[in-house]
């Protein structure tokens, strides 16, 4: 486990908080990399859903809420971040540069030869991005 922590952190210091290596990696794992390389965000443990498993982590302003799901091996399957609608250019220019866009509000990403989707909804009070396995 060691190893592979190590290993994510390397790649991670490269990519952004965008990145689909979460996916597949294990709850504990993501509490690491989360801990050393993402700092402004912290673990939220005071509201649980018990219908489903999965770590939140909110930003020091809240303007920014990450959902990792988890299946029940404990393994991340689906990334689900909210933001504050002052973010939307920002994170709108940061997907058109790291994915190819495939239609309004989606993206696609290749990584270790999975291929996966991104999309953007926009709710009416913030909106989201969904990343998961295509």
């Amino acid at each position: 486990m060691n190893i592979t922590l190590l290993f994510f952190l390397s790649c991670f210091s490269f990519v952004s908080v965008y990145s689909q290596q979460f996916i597949g990696m294990h709850k504990d794992e993501i509490i690491e990399v989360m801990k050393v390389s993402q700092k402004k965000f912290s673990l939220n443990t005071s509201n649980v859903n018990p219908h489903y498993n999965y770590l939140k982590y909110e930003d020091r302003i809240n303007e920014i809420t990450i959902l990792y799901f988890l299946s029940d091996d404990n393994e991340c399957k689906m990334i689900r971040k909210m933001y504050d609608y002052s973010n939307i250019n920002d994170v709108e220019t940061e997907l058109n540069g790291k994915y190819e866009k495939v239609g309004k509000n989606n993206w696609e990403y290749r990584y270790m030869l999975q291929k996966f989707s991104v999309e953007l909804i926009e709710g009416e009070w913030f909106f989201t991005i969904i990343i998961k396995k295509k």
